[in-house]
């Protein structure tokens, strides 16, 4: 059974979505989500949701 080629397109497309949320995680921390409503609950719910992780550890 060889299904090498999907298993690998698998892995990059893991990656991609990792390094995607790496970045968005950082443009959320650095303010940078942009000014619409929605981004604002982002960042609101993002550091109170990091704070409550910080308490609990």
């Amino acid at each position: 059974m060889k299904h090498n080629p999907l298993h690998q397109w698998q892995k990059e497309h893991n990656k991609r979505v990792k390094d995607f949320h790496k970045k968005h995680a950082l443009e959320i921390e650095n303010g940078e989500n942009g000014n619409g409503l929605l981004a604002k609950w982002e960042r609101f719910v993002y550091k109170k949701g990091k704070a409550l992780f910080k308490a609990v550890r």
